[in-house]
This record gives structure tokens, C-alpha cells and sequence, in this order.
């Protein structure tokens, strides 16, 4: 059959996005691969109806690139053209590749830690697309839903539903403890992703109330058993310390995603429990623990979180969580409030106090709410100095 006879198209799974430079994006695994302008512009035309020909007289005789591609899963070769549109508008830079979007601030339980105010407000229907549609054509990646406990809200599976037709990683972020064989059974359909927050084995009880361990790794077995990959995030507190060597067993054993480590800042309800705030000293020595990729990198010469921001339950928007109560705008213009984000939220290493660290490359100052409770905004994050031995600064 000749080449002629074939229509490439961009395979499922598989986004561009015109970022910082062009990239290609694989949903289903969480990755993302630079491209040169060359198969940046290929890819652009595989869209299932432009005939192989065209394209091989677009970019040369480089048939070992079409074989590539085609080996990696990256295009598919269609016998009947048929149109899949594919979009890569130019981001804003920094891109906003991830977005944080809280639909609820309801929640069955009352942590110890937590540092979001507890309520009755959920995300309106029409808000909520507003909020993913504009994500998307900023070049998005991945869109955390979270909470609260977001399974609370009144229209969880419509919420759903509307996100099938997006071209985005979804993740829901949860304590775990609603889901059920039932629940677990409909996300199949819906998510990439289910992170659970799992602090402790005995000890997570104390933190977020009795039973709630057994109940949190239930859901983890339910969500594994319909084939859903599941992450965790732990905090670091005084009474879960002993237990990081047994966790890192377990959820080596359970073949975990990722798990994700951190301190947690004191803030919210964990002003009210002093003792579970670990020393800064002894908390960082955990950071050592934890494996998989994280979703606050940031890149360029910017500070942590150059990609992030926040979208809370009212439709406002922030930095990240903890910068709830420093509102930048609202869903209504996400372009608008995410420029606000960089220009007044996001710094480059060089305005940091710990700008000449021989590792602020690779710390880029650590976090920004943890450096303003610490000595103010610009100041360094006391836990990863402790972490990487960087005493200077303390």
C-alpha cells in the first residue's frame, strides 16, 4: 500500500503545547518531552487528515523520525482520514502548566494540620468549566482537584463528566476515606491519577482521627483494584517520625506512584496543636524520604511554584493555598490573574537574601510561605537549608 494511503494523527494521550518551548505531552504517564521546531511543526499537521506524503515532502526523507514516533506511540497511522484538531497556542511565560482547583471547602474530617477554612461553599457548575476551559488554552497540563474532601460535592460526577472532554491529567487529591469499591469503579472512567494523603501508620490516626487510617488504605486498595495509579502525601509531624522507614516499605510494596514528603507550615489548625510542629532541624532530615515526580517544579530563574497557582472554591485565585487570603482575581479572567500571580508572587533567584547559595539553583529558595513565617517573603525556607546542609542563611 503506498505512503499516500496513510493519514498520521497525533496519538490519545498525546497533547502539544507551545510552552517556554514546544513540548509534547503524555497524559496517561505524566510526562513531558521538549521538541525542536522541526517536530514541533510535523506533529502540528498530524491531525488525520493531511496524507503522509505531504508531510514526508514537508520534512525530507527523515522516514527514522516517522518510525520513531510511530514506535513510542506518539502517531498512529489512519487509513480513512479522520480530523482530530489539534491546538498549541502560544502560554504565557512562565506557563501555567498546573492548576490547584479547590471545589469545595467541605470536609469529613478535621486535621490537625490543616490550614484551609472549613465550610459549606462548592464551586458552581458553569465556574468550574470556566475555570478548566481557560486552563487549557494557557497550555495546561495537569488539573489537581481538590478540597476539602472534593467527593463532598453536591455535583462531583457532573464536575467530572464536563472534564472528559478536556485534553488535561486529571488528579483528585483526597483523604481516601470515601472511596468506596462503587466510587473507585466511576473514577476509572474519569481520572489519571488519585492522590491520597496518608500521614502515619498508627500515628495518622492522631492527626486526622480514629479509624481513618484503615478507612484512607481501603480506598487506596479499591482505587488500585480498577487499575486507578495512586499517589501520597505525607506530612512530617512529632508523633510520625519513627514510622518513615515502614512507610517507605509499604508503599514500595503497594507500587505507588509517587510519594510525595513535606513539613507542613504552621498555620491554620496546627497553630492550635503545637506539638505536632516538628523542629525545623529534625523535620528536614525526612525530606530524604519519598520517590516519584512532584508538580511544583519550577524552571528558568524563578522561585518555587513558577508553574502553579490556585483556584479556590469561590472562584478566586491565588498563588498556591497557603496565599488563599492573597487573592489575585477569579476565574472570569485566569489570563489576567495568573500575570498578577507572576508579577507580584513569583521572584527571580536573584531578588532572593540567599540569592549567592551555592545550591538556590537547585532549591530556588525552598517555600515561599514557609520563608515569610520564617524572616519574610524573600527570605530562605528554613527546612531545606536544614535539608541540604546550608546552615549560612539560619
Amino acid at each position: 500500500m503506498s505512503s499516500n494511503e496513510f493519514f498520521p494523527v497525533l496519538a490519545p494521550g498525546f497533547v502539544l503545547r507551545k510552552l517556554e518551548s514546544p513540548y509534547i505531552y503524555n497524559i496517561p504517564d505524566d510526562e513531558l518531552y521538549e521538541l525542536d521546531d522541526e517536530a514541533f511543526f510535523f506533529l502540528k499537521k498530524c491531525d488525520g487528515g493531511t496524507p503522509l506524503s505531504n508531510l514526508i515532502l514537508d520534512i525530507g526523507e527523515d522516514r527514522e523520525a516517522i518510525d520513531y514516533m510511530l514506535s513510542e506511540g506518539i502517531i498512529q497511522m489512519q487509513e480513512i482520514p479522520q480530523i482530530r484538531e489539534i491546538r498549541a497556542e502560544q502560554s504565557a511565560v512562565p506557563s501555567l502548566r498546573y492548576l490547584l482547583l479547590s471545589i469545595t471547602n467541605k470536609c469529613n474530617l478535621a486535621c490537625r494540620h490543616c490550614y484551609l477554612e472549613k465550610g459549606n461553599k462548592e464551586i458552581e457548575i458553569d465556574m468550574f468549566e470556566r475555570a478548566v476551559s481557560q486552563f487549557e488554552n494557557m497550555g495546561g497540563l495537569k488539573l489537581m482537584i481538590t478540597g476539602g474532601e472534593p467527593f463532598l460535592h453536591s455535583g462531583f460526577w457532573k464536575l467530572m463528566e464536563i472534564l472528559a472532554s478536556y485534553e488535561l491529567r486529571t488528579v483528585v487529591l483526597s483523604n481516601g476515606t470515601l472511596i468506596g469499591e462503587k466510587q473507585a469503579e466511576e473514577l476509572s472512567e474519569y481520572v489519571d491519577e488519585v492522590q491520597v494523603s496518608i500521614d502515619g501508620i498508627r500515628a495518622h490516626d492522631l492527626l486526622r482521627g480514629r479509624g481513618t487510617y484503615d478507612k484512607a488504605m481501603r480506598g487506596i486498595s479499591n482505587l488500585q483494584s480498577f487499575d486507578i495509579p495512586v499517589s501520597i502525601a505525607t506530612m512530617v509531624h512529632r508523633y510520625n517520625m519513627e514510622e518513615f522507614e515502614e512507610m517507605q516499605r509499604l508503599f514500595s510494596d503497594l507500587n505507588i506512584l509517587s510519594w510525595g514528603v513535606d513539613v507542613p507550615c504552621a498555620t491554620g489548625n496546627l497553630k492550635d496543636n503545637p506539638d505536632y510542629i516538628p523542629d525545623n532541624e529534625e523535620a528536614a532530615l525526612f525530606l530524604k524520604y519519598g520517590f516519584g515526580a512532584g508538580t511544583h517544579e519550577s524552571s528558568g530563574d524563578y522561585t518555587c511554584g513558577s508553574h502553579l497557582c490556585a483556584v479556590s472554591s469561590d472562584g478566586t485565585v491565588s498563588k498556591c493555598g497557603f496565599f488563599e487570603d492573597n487573592q489575585v482575581g477569579n476565574v472570569n479572567d485566569l489570563k489576567a490573574a495568573w500575570a498578577k500571580v507572576c508579577r507580584d508572587y513569583l521572584w527571580t533567584l536573584d531578588k532572593l537574601d540567599c540569592r549567592d547559595c551555592k545550591i538556590i539553583r537547585d532549591c530556588r529558595g525552598g517555600c515561599r510561605f514557609r520563608a515569610k513565617q520564617y524572616r519574610g517573603i524573600l527570605a530562605p525556607d528554613p527546612i531545606l537549608c536544614h535539608a541540604n546542609r546550608v546552615l549560612t542563611f539560619l
